[in-house]
């Protein structure tokens, strides 16, 4: 078997937003061991996408959050705004001045 060097993390490609890790427990003081705090993990994941976006000027699939989706989003659609507008064309014919 064949093992690529690539690790896919959970982190968005524009940002870095990635994983938060808290790590809480309640203190009690004295008692010793009976009375010992239980520690608690909580991982807090971002809201990734993987999505197809032209970004950079390049066509691309990126896993990016809401946020950065959004922004990339309006971007391609000025873009594409842009390529639909027709430009404005001027007569070349002189319009009579009114007497």
């Amino acid at each position: 078997m064949v093992y690529s060097n690539t690790i896919i993390m959970k982190v968005c490609d524009i940002c870095k937003k990635g994983s938060l890790i808290q790590k809480s427990g309640a203190h009690q003081y004295g008692g010793g061991w009976a009375m010992r705090a239980t520690k608690k993990r909580a991982v807090w994941e971002p809201n990734l996408h993987a999505s197809k976006v032209t970004y950079m000027g390049t066509r691309q699939t990126m896993r990016l959050c809401t946020k950065c989706l959004r922004k990339v989003k309006e971007g391609m659609a000025s873009m594409k705004k842009k390529a639909f507008d027709k430009p404005k064309v001027e007569s070349s014919v002189p319009v009579p001045a009114a007497i």
